[in-house]
């Protein structure tokens, strides 16, 4: 019992852990940005409201102001800003288009969300085929594991893209599959039955 719990609490801390090394990587490769400092200057296509300023210049004339920390705060005319994206956008292939991303970076955070809501999705297969083999419904221990991965991933994924709302959304079930699995690996197992 208290060695399934271990195992349990190492898995959860091993999910919790592998992305940020994985992050940490990819930013010292420089395949990711970190906020206010683009990867392709003067801005990254993916920079949210919060790194772009549309301000009134001192001629009287709309420019971008784009946050940088390292490099001060960048300007760039409407004409500018609009020629750049101009530019990009002819230069954007159709899938970096239909995925909403810049670079073939951001073509594999997509596979890898792709790749979390599949696990996630998963789970529900895996319970659904368990209670039709039971004919009643039936939570398999898979279940949370597969909650506990795909939610993990996609938490991750959605930590990339900036979505509040897909984290929040995942986050919140996060702690229900590790005390769910908390409480089948920490029961006493019944006569004839197996370790999950």
């Amino acid at each position: 019992m208290i060695t399934a719990r271990r195992k349990l609490l190492g898995t959860a801390a091993l999910l919790l852990i592998l992305p940020v090394v994985a992050w940490v990587i990819l930013l010292n490769l420089g395949l990711v940005a970190t906020p206010g400092n683009p990867v392709k200057e003067p801005f990254n296509q993916s920079d949210r409201i919060s790194t772009i300023k549309v301000i009134k210049g001192e001629d009287g004339e709309i420019r971008a102001r784009f946050k940088n920390w390292s490099e001060g705060d960048p300007e760039l005319s409407a004409e500018e800003f609009y020629s750049i994206l101009l530019e990009r956008r002819r230069n954007q292939s159709w899938l970096f288009m239909l995925l909403d991303v810049t670079s073939w970076t951001g073509v594999a955070w997509v596979f890898f969300g792709f790749l979390g809501q599949a696990v996630f999705m998963a789970r529900m297969v895996v319970q659904w085929r368990a209670s039709e083999k039971a004919r009643s419904s039936v939570v398999p221990p898979v279940f949370w594991w597969l909650s506990l991965l795909g939610s993990s991933m996609l938490m991750v994924y959605f930590i990339w893209r900036w979505e509040i709302i897909g984290f929040l959304g995942q986050s919140t079930g996060w702690f229900i599959y590790i005390r769910n699995l908390w409480f089948i690996h920490g029961r006493p197992l019944k006569g004839g039955e197996k370790e999950h």
